[in-house]
């Protein structure tokens, strides 16, 4: 996009490692609902060739921008890339895999007009997680309670990964980069909250992904050491007051 170019009142960030299959509708998506965003795909260097379809398939279309990451891997520091290079008022993110459907994207800016943070969430009235695995429908679950627990309850769903925020919120509270996964989004609502920000839960589905395997919680083993780093996070904001 050049300097001219009129700036996007939106900003949606995808966040991508190995997404191939799926960025291409996932773009085409959030384009149809949002003719007037930008998208900016964040690619961790995917071995699937995420970055290559982006460039083969939308390098013609100024609305979509490709960040590839060659040297840096994690989702809290992509997006804490995907928000520096945002041009939007209004910035949205959300992952590929269509786990929570972008046509929900509207419903989250519209809640900006009234609220600094909008987030998709399975734990307030007519919302849901209707995942096959058990286990991670209630590991999130314990997760929640755990957090709602040491954090208080004004968050209902602390690891939702579709939100949107205004372009201030993150002056006031900036993504930490160094964040295991989804623990970036217990830090990010805290804070916000502890910061007077006014945090917006809409209810919302989480589904299954439509193609190809999940990065969280493959194994018993890589679940544990997710679970640690989500209290160590939990711990860190309870017992500094951040």
């Amino acid at each position: 996009m050049s300097e001219s170019a009129p700036r996007p009142a939106v900003s949606v960030i995808v966040p991508t490692y190995n997404e191939r299959d799926n960025i291409t509708p996932m773009i085409t998506a959030a384009l149809e609902l949002l003719p007037k965003a930008e998208i900016i795909v964040v690619d961790d260097d995917s071995p699937d060739g995420t970055a290559r379809e982006v460039e083969s398939s939308w390098s013609h279309d100024p609305r979509v921008r490709l960040l590839r990451r060659m040297d840096e891997r994690g989702l809290a520091s992509a997006l804490a890339d995907g928000v520096a290079a945002a041009r939007g008022e209004r910035v949205a993110w959300l992952d590929a895999d269509f786990n929570m459907e972008p046509s929900f994207l509207r419903a989250l800016l519209e809640a900006l007009d009234t609220a600094d943070v909008a987030v998709a969430s399975r734990y307030v009235p007519g919302g849901g997680d209707a995942r096959a695995s058990r286990l991670r429908v209630w590991g999130s679950v314990a997760a929640n309670l755990v957090a709602r627990a040491l954090l208080g309850g004004q968050v209902r769903d602390y690891t939702s990964g579709l939100m949107a925020a205004r372009r201030e919120v993150f002056e006031r509270v900036p993504l930490r980069r160094d964040c295991r996964h989804g623990d970036y989004c217990i830090d990010f609502l805290y804070r916000a909250y502890r910061a007077g920000m006014r945090v917006r839960e809409l209810p919302s589905w989480c589904l299954e992904r439509r193609s190809g395997e999940t990065k969280t919680a493959g194994s018993l083993g890589q679940y544990a050491s997710l679970s640690l780093a989500y209290l160590r996070t939990m711990l860190r904001l309870r017992l500094r007051g951040e």
